[in-house]
């Protein structure tokens, strides 16, 4: 009789933090580290995190972990996995009631890998 085990074995690949407000529509960054710089755009409370294109991570193979850094009550952040990429991660900004609203959070993505 023979055993198998398998595991996941995740990797912090990128953490940041971003500030509620964009400037223009550009991501403001309150920190950010990670194997490359990234970037990313808002528009309608809607925040597009780019990775660079040597470090991307399909979305299959991804755990992204999101948490508000705002005082105001209520506010949430959700991944958007279905408008994300391999290159992309899209977070959604809501308010209490489920309006849209700027909201600052810190996220993390990590590259997940299962093995034998």
């Amino acid at each position: 009789m023979s055993s198998f085990t398998s595991y996941v074995k995740s990797q912090l690949l990128f953490a940041g933090e971003i500030a509620a407000a964009a400037t223009g529509l550009l991501i403001t960054y309150s920190s950010q580290v990670g194997p490359g710089l990234l970037a990313g755009g808002q528009a309608a409370s809607v925040y597009t995190i780019t990775m660079p294109a040597n470090y991307t991570v399909p979305i299959n193979r991804r755990f992204v972990y999101l948490a508000t850094t705002g005082a105001t009550l209520g506010q949430q952040v959700q991944y958007d996995e279905a408008a994300s990429a391999a290159n992309t991660v899209v977070v959604r900004g809501t308010a209490f009631g489920g309006g849209a609203a700027d909201v600052p959070f810190v996220f993390e993505i990590f590259t997940i890998e299962m093995l034998p």
